[in-house]
C-alpha cells in the first residue's frame, strides 16, 4: 500500500510538472483516479499555491535587470530543474495556508475543442492542443481559448498568458499563447492588458487586438467575427509567415503538417477551413504555388519543383 509520504511526493512531482510543455496529462489523470488520496494530496498543494503570493519569496529566482514586470511563480518552476524540485519539496512539507481555492486543469488534444464552465459563470472554449489551469479568478493559459465572461463588477478575471496579464470584468475575447508570442482579440466589451516594460495597462475594445512577440507589442484592428474563428472550423490569416500559418492549421486540425524552412518565411493571407487538415495544407500550397508532398504520417510543404 502506498504510504502518505509517498503520495505527497508524487503529488508534488505532478504539481511541478504542470508547467512543462511535455506534461503527461493522461498519466496525471490516471494517477488522480487511481486513489482518492491522490486527489486530496494534489488539492492540498493547489491550496498552498493559491496562497503563495502572500508568502515570503525566499526561493524566488532574481529578476533580470531589464525585466520590468514582477515574475510569477510559474516561471520559477518551468523546466523541472533543481529549483523546481526544491520548491516542490517545500510545498510538500508546509501545512496548508488557509482555505484558498484549489487548481483545476484542463487539457485538449490536437484537433479537439473543449468547453469549460467556471464557477463564476464564465464559459471558456478551449482550442485544440491547449492547456487551461484555473485557480479562483486567476487563469493560466498555454495555447488558445475564447472567453465569454458575464459582467460582474465585484469580480475581476485575470488570464495569464506568457508574460502578459489580461484582465476583464465582463466581455468576450480570445487569447492565443504559443511559443514566445501572445495575441489578444476582443469581440465584445473591453479588456486591460499589462506587459513587462509597459508603464500603463493597454485597453482593448471590441474590434481591436494586440500581438506581443520578441519584446515588441503591436496593436491591431480586426473583424469581431474573426475572433476565435476556429470555433466555426476556420482560421483567418493576415500576412503571417507560412510556418506560423501551418503550425496553426496542424494544431487546430490535428493533422501532421510541416514546412520546408526554405519557404517558411513566405507571407500568407486567407481564410482556411480546418475540418480536413490535409485539404487545408493543399489549399495553402495551391495559393502560394508550392508543393504539398505526402510524407510518413502527414504532409510537407516544399518549394515547387520545376
Amino acid at each position: 500500500m502506498t504510504t502518505p509520504d509517498r503520495i505527497t511526493e508524487e503529488a508534488a512531482a505532478w504539481f511541478v510538472r504542470q508547467s512543462d510543455e511535455t506534461m503527461d496529462w493522461s498519466g496525471f489523470t490516471a494517477w488522480l483516479e487511481a486513489d482518492p488520496r491522490h486527489r486530496e494530496a494534489f488539492d492540498d498543494l493547489c491550496r498552498i499555491d493559491a496562497d503563495l503570493d502572500s508568502l515570503p519569496k525566499t526561493a524566488a529566482l532574481p529578476l533580470a535587470a531589464n525585466d520590468a514586470a514582477p515574475a510569477r511563480r510559474w516561471r520559477y518552476w518551468a523546466g523541472g530543474g533543481a529549483i523546481a524540485a526544491g520548491l516542490a519539496l517545500v510545498l510538500a512539507i508546509q501545512p496548508p495556508a488557509g482555505n484558498g481555492p484549489a487548481a483545476t486543469a484542463y487539457q485538449s488534444s490536437p484537433g479537439e475543442v473543449r468547453e469549460v464552465a467556471m464557477a463564476d459563470g464564465t464559459r471558456v472554449t478551449l482550442a485544440p492542443a491547449s492547456r487551461l489551469t484555473i485557480v479562483g479568478d486567476d487563469v493560466r493559459l498555454t495555447g488558445a481559448a475564447y472567453f465569454n465572461v458575464p459582467h460582474r463588477p465585484a469580480r475581476l478575471l485575470t488570464v495569464h498568458a506568457g508574460d502578459l496579464a489580461i484582465r476583464d470584468i465582463g466581455t468576450r475575447f480570445e487569447v492565443a499563447s504559443f511559443d514566445e508570442s501572445v495575441a489578444v482579440g476582443v469581440a465584445e466589451g473591453q479588456v486591460s492588458v499589462t506587459a513587462p516594460g509597459v508603464a500603463r495597462p493597454v485597453r482593448l475594445t471590441a474590434g481591436h487586438g494586440l500581438n506581443a512577440e520578441g519584446g515588441t507589442i503591436r496593436l491591431t484592428t480586426l473583424k469581431t467575427s474573426s475572433v476565435a474563428a476556429w470555433r466555426q472550423g476556420k482560421l483567418v490569416f493576415d500576412d503571417v509567415p507560412l510556418a506560423l500559418a501551418i503550425r496553426d492549421v496542424s494544431r487546430y486540425s490535428g493533422a501532421s503538417i510541416t514546412v520546408d524552412p526554405a519557404i517558411g518565411d513566405e507571407r500568407f493571407s486567407g481564410v482556411i477551413a480546418i475540418h480536413d487538415g490535409g485539404k487545408a495544407a493543399r489549399d495553402i500550397a495551391q495559393i502560394l504555388a508550392v508543393d504539398a508532398r505526402p510524407v510518413a504520417g502527414g504532409i510537407r510543404l516544399e518549394p515547387r519543383r520545376h
